[in-house]
């Protein structure tokens, strides 16, 4: 399915991807921590990942596990999509992105993609994978939820990925210093991340600690 491969690319050139291996970790719980840990940290309000689906046949159950673990948290864990070759997992905080949700200058940016005023986090992400589901074109807006800037997304898809002035988790045009900053505390809440979990305890326990 071409357009699906294509989409997959997309994701990929846009950042927060940095597709691994399962097989390059020595459990889930790095695998998470790797891709995730800012969102499960909470100081990201979300990060998004692909993975070869027949690295986990069992995503929703994994998935469905990690929720249960993090109940007591604003952490969840959702199966964004499946195709035969990949999966596509979002790893949000439900704190802060209600917050982004609430914001106007949002509802303003979204309702430029046809979506309704108080577009909800569950409804937004709901028309996202319907979006990626059904074959349409990569829905860039999805960077909202993300925490991207407007002016970083509309860069990208105007520039077609090229022409930014740093990238780190993302591609930026707009304000590059204030991104770095961003990006240097998402890599140290990595690092402090799997260290923890290098030291013997679980992924809840150290995103606890953090």
């Amino acid at each position: 399915m071409p357009l699906l491969r294509n989409i997959w690319l997309a994701i990929f050139l846009f950042g927060d991807i940095m597709a691994q291996s399962i097989l390059g970790f020595n459990n889930l719980d790095e695998f998470f921590a790797f891709h995730a840990a800012p969102a499960i940290a909470g100081i990201k309000p979300a990060n998004l990942f692909s993975c070869p689906a027949g690295l986990m046949p069992q995503a929703e159950e994994i998935l469905a596990d990690y929720e249960k673990q993090f109940k007591d948290s604003h952490t969840r864990f959702k199966l964004l999509c499946r195709c035969r070759a990949h999966i596509l997992i979002l790893v949000y905080d439900t704190e802060l992105t209600e917050k982004i949700f609430q914001k106007k200058v949002t509802q303003n940016y979204l309702a430029r993609f046809g979506y309704e005023a108080n577009t909800g986090v569950q409804d937004f992400l709901n028309q996202i994978a319907a979006k990626i589901a059904g074959g349409e074109s990569f829905p860039h807006e999805i960077g909202i939820i993300l925490g991207y800037p407007p002016e970083d997304i509309e860069g990208f898809k105007r520039y077609k990925g090229r022409n930014f002035k740093c990238c780190g988790y993302w591609k930026v045009y707009g304000n590059a210093e204030r991104a770095q900053k961003m990006f240097d505390a998402y890599t140290l809440c990595r690092e402090k991340l799997m260290q923890a979990l290098q030291n013997g305890v679980t992924l809840k326990v150290a995103a606890a600690a953090i």
